[in-house]
């Protein structure tokens, strides 16, 4: 079967994966679409040392097309997939942090979400699979993964009702955190960023845009906020400068929250006298567990979250280097992958 990896750096190339041979408990799914996340266009960027060849994606729906053994899992069956699943036992599954889990990743989608098939070991097949209600679409319901990403940021950031929540960083991600932050009561909602019109598109979720281009963050900032700052700010940008950016922008006694990814060795200057004083909580958030999966589709089952408003570029499966091209060149916003069950040509 035919699925999609890294290559050379900046290269997505196609792979002859062998037929998975499913074990007891396991599942398997034929994929329906898959998001494309900016960890894939890292992957890309970084190139193989062409030892791995695990395919790309993580952002899965799909439907069952086989079952080893006795399962709670019916064939023909819509679901989303987790793209890993924890232990539950380990010091961390049983303090209330799955995804800190010594072996989170020894449960996990094979060979990746852009093959043409997909096993799902035990564990995964049992305790990362969601139901698909009817009324969700393939599409919408492959945003289960990243919503759920954002979902444990906004509560791992004490977001309630009512609360001035500033999102730094105006791509995909950042629009999918406003968009859950939303739906959990921030008002005012404000996103900040520099892409004219990804910051258009923010302005149907947000009450306020800040353009960082044009203006200072924290004056602006505090402009919205009654001259305090934000109750809670997330830095939604792989990068260093937006999480200190955002650490000027929380209001005291705020919450700020590192959400993206940043490069290994990335550091910030810390005003260790304000943190103290001004009593800043400041924390990071990683991943999804499968009670955030399972939050994050009711919020698209319910319109709570608009995947309308987050999706802008569909490619069928055959495209998928243009899909991954689409994502690293921040031409929209969300890029997904449609598996139209059309062969896919020699490469």
């Amino acid at each position: 079967m035919k699925g999609v990896t890294v290559g050379r750096p900046g290269e997505v190339i196609w792979l002859d994966y062998p037929d998975p041979a499913l074990g007891p408990g396991e599942a398997l799914l034929g994929p329906l679409a898959c998001g494309i996340c900016t960890t894939d266009v890292k992957l890309v960027k970084a190139g193989s040392d062409g030892k791995n060849h695990y395919a790309l994606g993580h952002e899965l729906v799909g439907r069952i097309v086989a079952v080893e053994g006795p399962s709670r899992w019916a064939v023909g069956q819509r679901v989303v997939a987790a793209p890993y699943v924890n232990c539950g036992a380990c010091y961390y599954c049983q303090h209330n942090q799955p995804t800190l889990c010594t072996h989170l990743f020894e449960n996990s989608l094979n060979p990746g979400g852009l093959a043409q098939q997909v096993r799902l070991p035990r564990g995964l097949a049992e305790r990362g699979l969601m139901a698909v209600p009817d009324q969700v679409s393939d599409e919408a319901a492959a945003l289960s993964e990243p919503v759920g990403c954002a979902v444990k940021g906004v509560e791992d950031s004490g977001v309630q009702p009512g609360d001035a929540v500033l999102i730094v960083g105006d791509g995909p991600m950042g629009l999918i955190c406003a968009a859950v932050a939303r739906a959990y009561g921030a008002a005012p909602l404000i996103v900040a960023g520099l892409t004219p019109h990804r910051l258009t598109a923010a302005t149907r979720i947000a009450e306020a845009v800040i353009d960082v281009s044009q203006q200072d963050l924290r004056t602006a900032a505090q402009a919205l906020t009654g001259g305090r700052g934000a109750d809670v700010v997330m830095a939604v940008v792989s990068e260093g400068q937006p999480l200190e950016a955002a650490m000027a922008a929380v209001r005291p006694g705020g919450t700020v929250n590192a959400f993206a990814g940043v490069p290994k060795g990335t550091t910030i200057p810390l005003d260790v006298r304000r943190l103290h004083y001004e009593q800043i909580h400041l924390t990071g958030s990683f991943g999804v567990g499968p009670e955030h999966l399972a939050r994050a589709l009711h919020l698209l089952a319910t319109g709570r979250v608009d995947a309308s408003l987050l999706i802008s570029a569909r490619f069928p499966f055959a495209q998928t280097p243009a899909a991954v091209a689409y994502a690293a060149d921040r031409v929209g916003l969300k890029a997904m992958v449609i598996f139209d069950g059309q062969p896919v040509e020699e490469q």
